[in-house]
C-alpha cells in the first residue's frame, strides 16, 4: 500500500466545530458496524478449495462492480463512505460568507466555485492552455525543445524526461535531484510493444481517440494519432520494465550534473535543470541510465515537428478532463470505458469532489479529521503497533535461515521504527496558492505549480521528518525508506479494516495485518537494502542475503503462477515487495493476535474460533469485484497483486490457516517443506 499545518480559528468557527473536536471525533458516537457480516459467506464453496470464494463469494454476488468504476472493493466502499463525509464539509464551506484570502477555507470555496461554474467553463474552454501550446508552437531547435521539456513539467505535462526532487536514497537527511523515465500516455510499455489482438484493438482506438482530441481543439495534426502512437512506440522500446525500475540498486545511479550532462548530446540536463529553478544542484541520481542514453539518440532521429506535436497531444492528455463537456466526454471514453472498463461517468458533483479531493486533499483533510476521527481509534492503533512491533521481533530472533550477525541489525532496525497515526502535527502552509472563484482550468494551472514550487524548494533544506505523504482522509497506508516509518491517515482507520468495537481476531486480522504489511516493507526485497537511519546500505552477510534471494524467489515464482485473465498472469517480480509484505504482515498478526487471545483461546463468535475470525478478517480486507479491462491495466502497471491472489497467496504458506480450517492435502495447502517463511 503504497509505497500534512494549523486551522485557523475563523475556520473552525464558520463551520462550526467545537475545540474539542479534534481530539474526540464529532460524529464518533454513531452505532457501532459489524465487525464480519455473516452475509459475505458462500458456503457452498469449501474453504480449502478456495478460501476467498468462501469467505466473500456471496458479497461480490451483493455487490456488483458500479458502473461508473473499473472495480469494486472495501477500499472502494470505504472511499465512497469518506467521500459522502467530505462532500458535506465542501457543502459547509461553500456558504461560508468571504473566507480571508489564503485561508484554507477562500482555497476550498473558490476552486470548488470555480468547479460548479460549468458556464464559464464551456466559454473559456482551454484559453488557460494557450500559452503553453504557444511556447510548444515556438520551438524551432533542440534547445527550446529542452526547455520546453523542463518548463512543462512545472505545469505537470507528462514529457519523456522526469526531473524531481527528492529524499537522497543514501542520506536520508538531504535532498537530491533525480531522474526518471516518463512519456507514455498510456502508462506501460506492454500496451505499445505486445502483439496479442486486444493490445492491437487498444492502440487503433488509442490513435483514433488522439484524431479526435485534434478535431475537437481545432488544431492542425495531419495523421496526429499515427505519429504520436509511432513517437511513443519509440519511447517504449527503450523503457525499462517495472520490475527493474523498482530496483532500488540499479536505479540508484549517483554522478555529478556535470558528468552526466556531458555523456549526453541532445539532451541539456544542466540547461533544463536551470529552467526549472535548480541551477544550484551539483549532483543527480539517475534511475534508467541507458534510456537516457537512447532517448538522447531519439531527440535528432525523430525530429523537431513530431516532438511539437507530441508535446501538444500531452498537455491535452494532462487536462482533457477538465476543459469542457465535449473534451471530457471523450477523455472518459477512451481511458476509463476502454482502458478500465467503465460503463458510465459519474455525476459531475462527484467527478468536482475528487479534483478538490486530488488537489487539496490536506487542508480537507484538518476538517475531515476535526469531525470524524477519534481520539480513542489512535490509542488502540498505538497499542496494536507496538504488539506487531514485539511480535516482529520474536520473529526475527527465531528465523533459522538468518545469521546472528545480521539478526542484531535487523532487529536495530526494527527498534528504530518510528510510526504515525491519523493526521500530521502540523499542516502544510497553503497561503500563497492563488485559486480563483471562476478560473477553474487556469486554478488547476496554479495548484500544478505550486506543488512543483513546494518540490523545487527543499534541494538544499534539510529533510522534514514530520511531513506526510498522504492526505488524512486516504483508504490507504505506507511505509517511508527514507523515514523507516509507517503511516497510517485516518482515512483507513475503519470498517471493514478496523473499529475500536471489533473482536480482536476481526482487527487483528485487519488493521493488524495491514500494520504488519507496513511493517515488512521495511525487510522486502527492496525495503530491506535500507538500515535504522533510513539509508541506503547493505548491513546484510552474503551467505544471509543469499538465502534470502532465494526464499524471495520461491515466492515470485509462486505468484507468476497465478493466470488471472486467459494468458495474462500475475508479475511474480513486479508485485514481489506487496507479497513478501502480506504474507509477513499476516503471519506477524497472528502472532500478536494469539497473545492477545491467550486467556480466551476457546471464545467462538457466531460459531468461529478466533483463528477462523482472523483469518475472515483477512479476506474481509481485499473482498472486491473487477473488470477484466481494469485487472489486465493492473497486471501490467500495479506493483500489487489481485484481491483474490493477495488472499490465497500467503495463506497457503501458514500452517496456522490449514489447521483453523482443517485444510490437508487440499488448493488452499502446501506440504509443510514446500511452504515459504520469510519473516
Amino acid at each position: 500500500m503504497k509505497h500534512l499545518k494549523t486551522v485557523t480559528i475563523g475556520l473552525i468557527f464558520i463551520i462550526g466545530l467545537g475545540a474539542e473536536s479534534l481530539h474526540k471525533g464529532k460524529h464518533s458516537n454513531s452505532k457501532d458496524p459489524v465487525a464480519f457480516d455473516l452475509d459475505n459467506l458462500n458456503t457452498n464453496v469449501n474453504p480449502c478449495d478456495n478460501f476467498y470464494s468462501y469467505a466473500i463469494g456471496n458479497w461480490q454476488k451483493l455487490n456488483p462492480i458500479p458502473s461508473t468504476e473499473g472495480r469494486w472493493m472495501s477500499f472502494n466502499v470505504l472511499a465512497e463512505e469518506n467521500r459522502t463525509k467530505i462532500q458535506g464539509i465542501l457543502d459547509e464551506a461553500l456558504q461560508a460568507s468571504n473566507p480571508s484570502k489564503g485561508t484554507d477555507l477562500q482555497l476550498i470555496q473558490d476552486f470548488y466555485k470555480s468547479a460548479l461554474d460549468t458556464q464559464m467553463r464551456e466559454e473559456r474552454g482551454y484559453e488557460a492552455l494557450r500559452p503553453i501550446l504557444e511556447t510548444i508552437n515556438q520551438i524551432n531547435d533542440e534547445m527550446q525543445l529542452n526547455h520546453a521539456f523542463a518548463s512543462l513539467r512545472r505545469m505537470r505535462v507528462s514529457t519523456p524526461v522526469s526531473l524531481y526532487v527528492s529524499v537522497d536514497a543514501e542520506n536520508s537527511n538531504e535532498h537530491i535531484v533525480g531522474a526518471g523515465q516518463s512519456g507514455l500516455t498510456l502508462g506501460d510499455k506492454s500496451y505499445y510493444l505486445r502483439t496479442e489482438e486486444k493490445y492491437v484493438e487498444i492502440r487503433s482506438k488509442y490513435k483514433d481517440h488522439i484524431d479526435e482530441i485534434f478535431r475537437i481543439a481545432d488544431i492542425e495534426g495531419d495523421n496526429a494519432g499515427g505519429r504520436i502512437l509511432d513517437l511513443e512506440t519509440k519511447l517504449a522500446q527503450i523503457n525499462w520494465d517495472r520490475k527493474d525500475l523498482r530496483d532500488a540498486d540499479k536505479t540508484y545511479n549517483r554522478m555529478m550534473v556535470e558528468e552526466f550532462d556531458q555523456t549526453l548530446v541532445n539532451l541539456q540536463i544542466r540547461e533544463m535543470l536551470n529552467v526549472m529553478g535548480l541551477a544550484h544542484a551539483e549532483e543527480i541520481v539517475v534511475g534508467p541510465v541507458s534510456y537516457y542514453r537512447e532517448l538522447d539518440k531519439l531527440i535528432k532521429v525523430i525530429g523537431i515537428e513530431e516532438w511539437k506535436l507530441y508535446l501538444t497531444w500531452h498537455v491535452f492528455s494532462s487536462f482533457s478532463a477538465h476543459i469542457s463537456d465535449e473534451f471530457e466526454q471523450k477523455s472518459f471514453e477512451f481511458f476509463s470505458q476502454e482502458l478500465r472498463g467503465v460503463k458510465e461517468m459519474r455525476p459531475r458533483k462527484e467527478r468536482i469532489l475528487r479534483t478538490i479531493d486530488g488537489n487539496l486533499g490536506e487542508p480537507l483533510g484538518k476538517l475531515f479529521v476535526e469531525q470524524y476521527f477519534p481520539q480513542e481509534s489512535k490509542e488502540y492503533m498505538s497499542t496494536l503497533i507496538e504488539n506487531l512491533r514485539g511480535a516482529y521481533k520474536e520473529s526475527i530472533t527465531n528465523l533459522t535461515w538468518m545469521g546472528a550477525e545480521t539478526k542484531e541489525k535487523a532487529l536495530k532496525k526494527l527498534s528504530s521504527f518510528t510510526y504515525k497515526i491519523g493526521y500530521p502535527d502540523e499542516w502544510k502552509e497553503y497561503s500563497k496558492l492563488d485559486i480563483l472563484p471562476n478560473e477553474y482550468l487556469q486554478n488547476l494551472l496554479n495548484l500544478s505549480a505550486f506543488r512543483y514550487d513546494l518540490m523545487i524548494s527543499k534541494l538544499g533544506k534539510p529533510v522534514d521528518k514530520k511531513e506526510w505523504h498522504m492526505s488524512p482522509q486516504m483508504v490507504n497506508a505506507y511505509y517511508n525508506r527514507s523515514g523507516n516509518e509507517i503511516v497510517f491517515p485516518a482515512g483507513i482507520l475503519q470498517p471493514p479494516f478496523f473499529h475500536p468495537t471489533f473482536d480482536d481476531a476481526i482487527n487483528y486480522g485487519g488493521i493488524g495485518a495491514v500494520i504488519g504489511h507496513e511493517f515488512t516493507h521495511g525487510f522486502d526485497d527492496q525495503g530491506a537494502k535500507y538500515d535504522w537511519d533510513g539509508n541506503k546500505n547493505d548491513w546484510w552477510t552474503a551467505e544471509d542475503k543469499k538465502r534470502f534471494k532465494e526464499l524471495t524467489q520461491k515466492l515470485a515464482d509462486q505468484y507468476s503462477s497465478y493466470e488471472v485473465l486467459p494468458g495474462e498472469f500475475v508479475n511474480g517480480q513486479l508485485t514481489l515487495g506487496e507479497n513478501i509484505a502480506d504474507l509477513g504482515g499476516l503471519t506477524l498478526a497472528y502472532m500478536a493476535c494469539e497473545k492477545v487471545m491467550s486467556k480466551k483461546k476457546d471464545l467462538k463468535i457466531d460459531g468461529f474460533t478466533w483463528q477462523q475470525r482472523f483469518f475472515l478478517g483477512w479476506a474481509n480486507v481485499w473482498k472486491g469485484n473487477i473488470t477484466d479491462e481494469t485487472l489486465r491495466n493492473r497486471i501490467l502497471t500495479d506493483p500489487h497483486s489481485p484481491g483474490e491472489q493477495r488472499v490465497i497467496g500467503p495463506l497457503i504458506n501458514i500452517p496456522e490457516f490449514q489447521e483453523a480450517f482443517n485444510c490437508k492435502n487440499t488448493k488452499m495447502s502446501k506440504p509443510k517443506n514446500e511452504q515459504i517463511k520469510i519473516w
